[in-house]
């Protein structure tokens, strides 16, 4: 199936029968976790005689989850995060399917995303979302335990680049945009929604996603699949589909030479 849409004017077309999946799934085990926060648990219900659990006996299984969305994997968040119970995800993502721009940082030398390296990486292309990938990105980071690591993070100067140029939604393969321990500042939280001078109330950030090296830097068609908590912040499974160009009056999918080539280097620099 193919998806078209305009960006700026120009029409854009997807393949929507290859879904590349950029979450971290959150599980009870071999899960990645940050901020100390605890592991998800999957309990069976219990009530009487009856229980949750085929291999216990029960029927069906039917468990009882305790999550932390913010580090028990990929999560989308809204400004509720830093602005409180007034504004919730389920009420402020609005748009579920958006064009985005997928760029890659080197931080194997630096300890955060800095103004100058996002716009040596980027070259905007009118997406109103921008996710970022950043070097090195071994497999392990699917499962990497990033509590009391000092993780990477994005500077405010690099968000406040984003702000200018229009990105509505910001996905990174960080736990946070902000340091660890920063005293609760949160700046780069606060500049990417412009809390509490102008609320940018729409917008959106998805946190510790994981971008494979094979797929390739540019545009693609994503879709949040955030589960409808009433919260600031819920599970997510961002859902890329690549871009496709007209050749020969043929429907191909954008994968020149080039971009190719820009995905091998990316492997081999992890």
């Amino acid at each position: 199936m193919v998806l078209s849409t305009f960006l700026n004017g120009s029409m854009l077309s997807f393949d929507c029968s290859v879904p590349i999946d950029i979450s971290l799934p959150i599980t009870e085990s071999n899960a990645t976790n940050a901020f100390h926060l605890p592991p998800a648990t999957f309990t069976p219900f219990r009530i009487g005689d009856f229980v949750g659990s085929i291999e216990e006996g029960g029927p069906v299984r039917c468990d009882v989850v305790q999550i932390a969305p913010h580090g028990n994997g990929t999560h989308t968040e809204c400004i509720g995060h830093i602005a409180g119970r007034n504004y919730s995800l389920v009420q402020h993502l609005v748009q579920q399917l958006v064009v985005a721009q997928l760029i890659t940082i080197d931080l194997s030398k630096n300890q955060s995303v800095t103004r100058t390296a996002l716009e040596s990486a980027w070259s905007p292309d009118g997406s109103k979302a921008l996710i970022v990938r950043t070097l090195p990105n071994a497999n392990d980071k699917r499962s990497k335990q990033w509590s009391g690591n000092n993780p990477q993070y994005v500077e405010p100067d690099a968000i406040q680049l984003m702000v200018e140029r229009g990105v509505q939604h910001l996905l990174v393969d960080l736990p946070s945009v902000d340091p660890e321990e920063d005293g609760g500042a949160l700046a780069s939280h606060h500049v990417f929604w412009a809390w509490p001078d102008a609320p940018r109330a729409q917008c959106t950030i998805t946190e510790l996603i994981y971008v494979a090296n094979e797929v390739p830097d540019g545009r693609y068609l994503l879709s949040f699949n955030a589960a409808a908590f009433d919260g600031d912040a819920a599970p997510s499974r961002p859902t890329l589909y690549p871009e496709m160009v007209q050749r020969d009056e043929t429907m191909l999918p954008y994968a020149t030479a080039d971009r190719n080539r820009r995905s091998s280097d990316i492997g081999s620099a992890h």
